[in-house]
């Protein structure tokens, strides 16, 4: 996790951890959910993390340009656009995706044309 963080990187794959690490699967889950317990990561899909920077850790995630647009690419779909509504991220994307929360940002999408 430091080594992505200092290489500029903020999110990683479930399939990046394990090979780059050589754990077993649960043993990948121990340590997510140790460091989740730590607030230094967040899992918005399963599957995809979010390392939580020291300076964030209030807000519990980074900002969302730091990782909403990774999350999208691991899922497979594309940004429109982007707008506030009523305390919340609304995202406009080319298929259906769940709403997520991560840290103090609540986030819904819709489907739109683009």
């Amino acid at each position: 996790m430091d080594d992505l963080q200092a290489g500029g990187r903020l999110t990683f794959t479930r399939e990046e951890a394990l090979s780059a690490l050589g754990v077993s699967m649960p043993a990948l889950k121990q340590a997510a959910l140790r460091l989740a317990k730590r607030r230094r990561l967040v899992s918005p899909r399963r599957g995809f993390y979010v390392i939580v920077p020291l300076e964030h850790r209030d807000e519990g995630a980074p900002p969302i340009n730091a990782w909403l647009p990774e999350m999208l690419r691991y899922q497979g779909a594309r940004e429109i656009g982007r707008e506030w509504d009523g305390g919340e991220i609304v995202v406009t994307v080319d298929r259906f995706q769940r709403a997520v929360v991560v840290g103090r940002n609540r986030v819904r999408f819709r489907v739109g044309r683009g």
